[in-house]
């Protein structure tokens, strides 16, 4: 009976010490550092599920666009902290002022005062985590989306840098900057990273680790949802981008173009205007420039499948949010896209070229692929897996 009482005294002092963590998780004061606030994408799906996890949580950010959170409704409750005086930019100015403020950035983050916080969690593809401790018992945690891909020879969204007149005028700066980079990934205490491509990119550039916790598509997919968009089936291929010169873009319209094939586009960017003049010589392209998250809907329950054209992409996201209704995707084969596509979900291929895709495309349009599996598939990366495996990780440290 002693050894049962002991083995039962042992249970119970488990139970504590672990319910004693998990209320020590969340009465711990903790600031949330990201890159920018201004726009909502992948990277900021990720801040809000950590948001949700913390929600006692401070923020900090370089620029934000309150309107847009809250017409989204995220981060509710939360305090947002960054430098006011970016809203009394004039609206057409503000893009080009975002540019041209890229350079101060890293001393913003790193006089950032966060003394009175137990936990720092900065996300961040730019500078975020060059955010310094001040006290010895702080924890510092970086979810690297990327390394700078400006900085390290990564296509961007303009092509001005690829122009050997503008390499010669930046590098200086992009010297310097890379030199900040690498000095403030040596800053958190853990590095975390959204794929292996990105944490790759970490061991070359940065000589450090990182563990592995992989992000989430930004919609939510029921069931009806998925049984609707296998009856309503059309026969048109799909992109939903920002219009960016790394996108590649411009290749599916030219291949769907002269091949007659339907080719939707939606989104909005720097290079639309160059894109819609491409477009315009095709009949089978249609650009419908920015789409609500219902249209946007609407259109992957429609399309046949949708191509994926990224080079470097960091993580595979956006043919994920296709494959919850099911729908096939056609992939450069390279990047994040080798972990969230395979043969039972899609296609590859190989290089950015008209052969490669049109080639790649028919093999689609000769094959048969089930959209349960594809759905399944997609499934496997979700926002309640992330926001488990990322709590679990911060409570083990």
């Amino acid at each position: 009976m002693r050894g049962g009482v002991g083995l039962e005294n042992i249970g119970w002092n488990f139970l504590l010490i672990y319910f004693k963590r998990l209320m020590n998780i969340q009465n711990i004061k903790v600031a949330i550092v990201h890159d920018y606030l201004h726009v909502f994408g992948g990277a900021e799906g990720v801040v809000q599920a950590i948001y949700e996890i913390f929600p006692q949580a401070d923020i900090y950010t370089s620029t934000c666009d309150e309107e847009m959170l809250k017409k989204m409704d995220l981060f509710k409750g939360s305090k947002i902290f960054y430098p006011k005086w970016k809203n009394n930019i004039p609206g057409k100015f503000k893009r080009f002022m975002h540019k041209l403020l890229i350079a101060n950035l890293p001393f913003y983050f790193e006089n950032l005062d966060l003394s009175k916080y137990d936990l720092i969690i900065s996300s961040s593809a730019h500078f975020a985590k060059g955010v310094r401790k001040s006290r010895s018992d702080q924890l510092h945690v970086s979810y690297i989306h990327t390394p700078p891909r400006f900085l390290y020879g990564f296509e961007g969204e303009i092509r001005k840098r690829s122009y050997w007149y503008w390499k010669l005028l930046l590098w200086p700066l992009d010297t310097y900057l890379r030199f900040l980079d690498q000095k403030f990934a040596q800053r958190p205490d853990y590095l975390l990273c959204n794929s292996e491509n990105v944490r790759n990119r970490i061991k070359k550039f940065y000589n450090r680790d990182a563990k592995i916790i992989y992000p989430f598509p930004n919609i939510e997919v029921t069931e009806k949802d998925f049984q609707d968009s296998q009856l309503n089936k059309e026969n048109f291929y799909l992109i939903i981008s920002r219009l960016a010169a790394y996108k590649n873009i411009d290749l599916a319209i030219k291949v769907c173009g002269k091949t007659n094939r339907e080719l939707i586009i939606g989104g909005k960017g720097p290079d639309e205007q160059m894109l819609k003049d491409i477009a315009a010589e095709y009949t089978s392209v249609k650009m419908l420039g920015f789409i609500t998250d219902e249209k946007k809907f609407d259109l992957y329950k429609r399309c046949k499948a949708v191509l994926a054209t990224v080079k470097d992409e960091d993580f595979g996201m956006a043919p994920l949010e296709p494959m919850l209704f099911g729908k096939p995707v056609i992939a450069l084969k390279q990047g994040g896209y080798l972990e969230t596509v395979d043969e039972k979900v899609g296609v590859f291929f190989e290089e950015l070229t008209i052969e490669s895709l049109l080639t790649a495309i028919r093999e689609l349009e000769n094959k048969t692929l089930n959209p349960v599996k594809i759905r399944e598939h997609a499934l496997k990366f979700s926002k309640d897996n992330f926001k488990e495996k990322f709590k679990n990780f911060i409570e083990n440290i």
